[in-house]
This record gives C-alpha cells, structure tokens and sequence, in this order.
C-alpha cells in the first residue's frame, strides 16, 4: 500500500490556489424573505493578494430559478469500466438556453491526472447544452476545466441588411470545493468577473 497521501499527489497539488462557495445577494426589502435573491459562486483565493472572482448566477425571481438572468452549470461525475478513467456529464444554461439562435458551439479545456504529470484535454460540441467529456484521473474523481460557449444570432435592424450577432460566455468547472488556478487565472474573461463580498452573505 502507498503510503502518499492524496493531498501530496499530483490530483491535488495546489488544489486549494481557490476555495469554491456560493453567496447570496437578497433583493427582498425584508431579509430573509426568499423571494427574489441572486446565489453566485466565487472562487476565493488563497494569496489575499488576488481577486475574488465569480463565476456561476444563479437568479431567483418570485421563489423561482428563473433562467433568463442565469448563467449556470450541472456537473454529474461518474465511474466507468476504465481504470482510473471518469465520464464528467455536463449541462450548461445561459439567457441564450431559450432564445432562438442561429447556431451554437463549444469548446472545453480540461485537465487528465496522472500518476506524476498532468495534461489538458480538449472536446468542441456544436448545438448542444448538454456535454459528455472522459477524462482520466489516477488519483480520485476530481474534475477541473474551462468551457467556452459561442452564440450565433441574427439581429435585424429596419431598412437595413441583416447583422449576425456573436455572444461569448466562459465559465470554469469543477466539482470540488477548491481547485487550483490553472484556469481561473489564465482566463483573461475573468478580468472582469472581480467581486467585492461587501454586502454579501455565505448561503445558509
């Protein structure tokens, strides 16, 4: 039996760059009315000398997720009959989910550990919200990566040709509660996703 702890093995090496949470931001004029309120995630991160950044919303309206001022993800993590090889199951949701678009794709970088090195990944998906990525881990099921969604749309202006429309959304992955800053810190996206915790609370 090895006697190499987890956290001293490559999987975990500098797992804990950022801690993972969830706040909350309560729109209701009386606190604790749970009506209308924002949950964002946010990576906190260990060298105080960075920034908190967010990166998932997910907005409530009248009680009730509503999808239209969301941008979030599902994360399902799953064995297969592989050694040491995991199926991450994906589903991604923006304002864009429901909207009619001329097209869609997708491009996810993520990370495969091995027994003393790591590697990146890569999948592009073309008009699908929801994802199948395998990916290799020798040490436990953690799952890290970055996903890049791109949203052709038409924009028709009066007396004019019509415009096509691209959105970009970024998002970082995981499903653990720490990860390192491989792909928060390489995300020039994030540059504008700074967050003050000032008037914000942790989730109960």
């Amino acid at each position: 039996m090895s006697c190499t702890k987890e956290k001293d093995t490559i999987a975990e090496m500098n797992a804990d760059d950022y801690s993972v949470e969830w706040v909350k931001f309560d729109y209701d004029s009386i606190r604790g009315l749970n009506r209308n309120y924002e949950l964002v995630e946010i990576f906190i991160p260990k060298d105080r000398n960075k920034d908190t950044l967010k990166n998932q919303i997910r907005f409530y309206s009248d009680g009730q997720l509503d999808n239209r001022y969301s941008q979030y993800y599902e994360l399902i993590v799953e064995s297969t009959e592989k050694k040491h090889t995991y199926l991450a199951k994906i589903k991604l949701n923006s304002e864009y989910s429901n909207l009619p678009i001329r097209g869609q794709y997708a491009d996810f970088f993520f990370l495969n550990f091995y027994k003393d090195s790591t590697s990146i990944g890569t999948k592009n998906f073309e008009n699908a919200d929801e994802f199948e990525i395998e990916f290799i881990n020798f040490h436990n099921d953690r799952f890290e990566g970055v996903v890049t969604e791109y949203f052709i749309r038409d924009t028709i202006i009066s007396n004019l040709n019509d415009k096509v429309n691209m959105r970009t959304i970024e998002t970082v992955l995981t499903n653990k509660e720490n990860m390192a800053g491989l792909f928060i810190e390489n995300g020039s996206f994030f540059n504008e996703r700074k967050i003050s915790l000032k008037d914000y609370r942790t989730k109960n």
